[in-house]
């Protein structure tokens, strides 16, 4: 892909963005809102990981990057927000930035709705929770980011000096941080629309030595950032504790998938198992058995791709004990069994 298409594909609606838009269309219309609903396929919804409010099994549990982005190897992740998409409160176990490229957005944190306009680039830490509001075909770009990558980059010393943006990456990697976002308001800059534009290219094409360009890339990007923009540089701060223990819950859990119970969980974090029972359900909206099966399905998902492994050593890899039920989750989850699921991820490549 060159630029010229790329910036094409930013300007048109994909598949996902023109089902979101028939959605928003649909939602205007309350007496046949319901029949639509009734009418969409649940396997496709689920297959694109479409997210529909009014249907909870589309909502996922734990508002992980993990569910939207299913290859984090790189560390950096680049695309186009979904226009027309519904607004849902999430958290990230990743850092995240969002760049409206053109048009505006909406942007809620720490209870309060801004308008991020063009040019602007919002930075949201791990841990806390958020809502992203595109109702119209503004270009919002999303850029994940690892605490790998920001620590190559921030911690170097060819890059790290005392100033704000190092600080906030730097506080917050080591969770000593209370701030919410940062944002930084650049206006109409081609320079860094076309570094933006680089570096999503680098992402799509993975020519030779892509990484380390797209890693580059990165760097220059946010030294521009603080040679020219330094001083509209704005840090909201709020004590966020329950979206950092909803982060902590899914952090641990996701760490220890295939061993941790609601007692140890517990344990760990000094609490009683009811207390923590209630504590999940309060933050995150799902209860332990849940985030945990999510987490559990993710981490199979990724040894049937990856390895030949039989779904009995699967299952017992992400914790389970018993073969059957194992497939049974699965199946109910992805509508089709271990095995079919890694013969149709071998031949289409889906998720």
């Amino acid at each position: 892909m060159n630029q010229i298409e790329l910036l094409q594909n930013l300007h048109s609606l994909n598949e996902n963005e023109l089902f979101y838009k028939r959605y928003q269309d649909e939602k205007k219309h309350p007496d046949t809102f319901p029949a639509y609903l009734a009418s969409l396929d649940m396997n496709e919804i689920l297959e694109h990981h479409y997210v529909i409010p009014e249907i909870m099994e589309t909502m996922p549990p734990s508002m992980k990057d993990e569910y939207f982005y299913s290859d984090s190897e790189l560390g950096i992740l680049l695309q186009k927000h979904n226009c027309y998409s519904p607004e849902f409160t999430h958290f990230h176990t990743y850092f995240e930035a969002l760049y409206v490229f053109e048009g505006i957005c909406r942007h809620t944190a720490d209870g309060k709705t801004r308008i991020l306009r063009m040019g602007d680039l919002c930075i949201i830490p791990p841990g806390v929770s958020h809502a992203v509001d595109v109702q119209d075909s503004s270009i919002v770009i999303n850029v994940i980011l690892s605490t790998e990558v920001i620590e190559n980059v921030f911690k170097n010393p060819a890059y790290y000096k005392q100033n704000p943006l190092s600080e906030f990456f730097l506080k917050n990697l080591r969770g000593s941080s209370d701030h919410t976002f940062l944002s930084v308001h650049t206006g109409n800059d081609q320079e860094l629309k076309d570094l933006m534009i680089q570096m999503m290219l680098e992402s799509i094409n993975k020519y030779q030595e892509y990484d380390a360009i797209l890693y580059s890339l990165f760097a220059v990007f946010f030294a521009k950032l603080l040679r020219f923009y330094e001083n509209t540089i704005e840090i909201s701060s709020s004590r966020f504790s329950d979206s950092r223990k909803a982060y902590d819950i899914s952090a641990y859990i996701e760490e220890h998938h295939n061993s941790v119970t609601l007692n140890s969980l517990a344990a760990h974090f000094g609490y009683t198992p009811e207390y923590t029972s209630r504590l999940i359900r309060k933050i995150t909206g799902s209860s332990f058995m849940e985030l945990l099966s999510e987490s559990r399905m993710k981490h199979a998902i990724a040894l049937l791709k990856s390895t030949s492994l039989p779904v009995s050593n699967v299952a017992n890899a992400v914790g389970y004990e018993s073969t059957e039920n194992f497939i049974r989750v699965f199946k109910k989850r992805y509508s089709m069994t271990p095995s079919a699921y890694r013969r149709t991820a071998n031949k289409n490549m889906i998720l």
